[in-house]
């Protein structure tokens, strides 16, 4: 009986025996050990939100994948996919700049092995959640109305408040409203969002504006081209004339309210003062603009020139052949011996017109009308230009022979 069981109980072990032997073949051959890489297995970012109490935030970058390798039975191992594995990287705790983050992988199924992995780390940039106040700047596209120009637009709120990551918030230069004109000849009263460029024009994306939308009145006014005239006070120094006064630009383009631009003829100057000045002034003056009234371009100032010259003397010698006697008896002559032979005549002028007045630019005459023969003297007459003043004439009286005319003169 006794010898029976030991018998029973050595078959059992040499069964398991061969169960073992053969359960390590099975794994060995049919079921062996093998290694196996997966890709681009999406890191899950962990505590966001705790970043955000803290006021950071992240910057970049914003997705990150890694590549394990992985060891295991072929059996387990063959179906494992990216869903499988857990890659994540702990953001909590993290301060304004740039840091590196472990990357923590793992399994759900315990006999599967991580071998390896790539990246083990990751540099991670943070930004301080920031806030700034800006200008609006409001910004005209489009064309107004044949006839109308846009004035000053007022932005209500005119400034706002930016806010977004340090970075993103620096890179603001300009707050803007667009609004668009239209074609418009009335004012214009609208809404419109805002836009944050930097200094390229281009919009700052991820930034909070606070307001995103203002309100904006822009008038449409009445445009007229109208002269400038100069206003110039006192006297030049004695010996010295204004001869002439310019203002560059001669005309300006005003706006305003049709019911008070529609009466404006002219745009005066500030008083240029000209007194006891001995040479020409060049001076930019602001223009007189009355109330409602606006210069398009924005340049209310123009440059007033003030042309002084000095004065001088030239005197010009005249023979009696010069004189035109009018009214002449016809039955009388006048006898050349016996008359003034000749007469000056001294003018003033400012330099540049005497240095081109010539004898020809006076004109002499005497009437001679219901004169009998015999001595006489008679008044001279001087036609001159303008600007030309008479200083000196002699002979004052100019004397003159008249004689009857000889028969061969009645014959001519």
């Amino acid at each position: 009986m006794a010898r029976s069981k030991n018998r029973n109980i050595t078959i059992k072990i040499i069964a398991v025996f061969f169960a073992v032997i053969l359960w390590t073949y099975v794994m060995s051959d049919v079921n062996p050990k093998i290694t196996k890489e997966i890709e681009n297995i999406k890191v899950e970012l962990v505590n966001l939100d705790a970043l955000q109490i803290s006021g950071i935030t992240l910057m970049e970058p914003k997705e990150v994948t890694v590549k394990v390798k992985l060891s295991g039975r072929r059996k387990e191992l063959i179906d494992i996919t990216a869903d499988d594995i857990i890659a994540q990287a702990d953001l909590s705790g993290y301060k304004e700049g740039s840091h590196r983050v472990d990357i923590e992988v793992r399994t759900h199924d315990s006999r599967i092995e991580i071998e390896d992995y790539y990246p083990k780390q990751v540099v991670f940039k943070f930004d301080k959640i920031v806030q700034k106040q800006k200008h609006v700047i409001l910004r005209l596209t489009g064309k107004e109305g044949i006839g109308y120009s846009a004035g000053k637009g007022v932005v209500k709120p005119s400034t706002v408040y930016i806010k977004g990551p340090r970075t993103w918030v620096n890179s603001v230069t300009n707050v803007i409203a667009y609004v668009n004109l239209n074609n418009s000849t009335e004012d214009i009263i609208t809404s419109v969002p805002l836009k944050a460029v930097n200094d390229r024009g281009k919009e700052v994306e991820g930034v909070i504006k606070e307001p995103k939308i203002v309100d904006v009145k822009i008038p449409i006014l009445k445009v007229k081209d109208v002269p400038i005239k100069p206003q110039i006070t006192g006297t030049p120094l004695i010996g010295y004339e204004i001869i002439n006064v310019i203002s560059e630009p001669d005309h300006v383009k005003i706006r305003g309210p049709e019911e008070i631009i529609k009466d404006i003829k002219e745009i005066e100057t500030e008083p240029v003062s000209a007194d006891y000045v001995a040479k020409s002034i060049s001076k930019i003056t602001p223009l007189i603009l009355p109330d409602g009234i606006e210069v398009v371009d924005g340049n209310d100032s123009v440059n007033v020139k003030v042309e002084i010259e000095k004065k001088v003397e030239k005197t010009l010698e005249f023979n009696i052949d010069d004189i035109d006697f009018t009214n002449l008896d016809t039955e009388l002559e006048i006898d050349k011996d016996k008359s003034d032979k000749k007469l000056t005549v001294t003018v003033t002028a400012v330099e540049s017109i005497i240095n081109a007045l010539t004898k020809n630019d006076i004109k002499i005459s005497a009437n001679l009308d219901n004169l009998k023969e015999g001595f006489h003297n008679v008044d001279i007459k001087i036609k001159k230009p303008s600007k030309v003043g008479i200083v000196k004439l002699n002979p004052k009286i100019f004397k003159i022979y008249l004689k009857k005319r000889t028969d061969e003169n009645l014959t001519l």
